[in-house]
């Protein structure tokens, strides 16, 4: 569950693909590539809530990724540190879709490292 002033959106923890922070804000991008876009919320009370919310099989999912991002790590298909990109692999309706976004190459190593957990 999360909350604005209008409205409060109820999440499945396996629909959301990652939280990107901007600033004070931050957006969360959908499996289904839906974007609930400017929560005013930073990363780390998104991180707070869900860790309040979520049981610990689900916490361990999510995984932080630089200073902009935390991600799903069950949707993860490439991370390609030379590129500092980072692709996602989600099945909607029996189609598979791919995402990417881009990240410093340290944060993508770091990244390689957490996977194996």
């Amino acid at each position: 569950m999360i909350k604005n002033k209008c409205e409060v959106f109820y999440l499945r923890a396996d629909n959301i693909l990652y939280v990107e922070a901007d600033g004070n804000y931050c957006n969360i991008r959908l499996v289904d590539g839906g974007l609930l876009q400017t929560l005013s919320y930073q990363r780390a009370e998104i991180v707070r809530m869900m860790d309040e919310q979520l049981p610990f099989e689900w916490r361990r999912q999510f995984v932080l990724l630089g200073k902009s991002y935390l991600i799903n790590k069950a949707y993860v298909m490439r991370i390609q540190p030379s590129k500092c990109r980072l692709t996602f692999s989600v099945n909607i309706f029996g189609t598979t879709e791919k995402c990417s976004i881009r990240a410093t190459s340290t944060a993508l190593s770091n990244l390689m490292n957490n996977m194996v957990d």
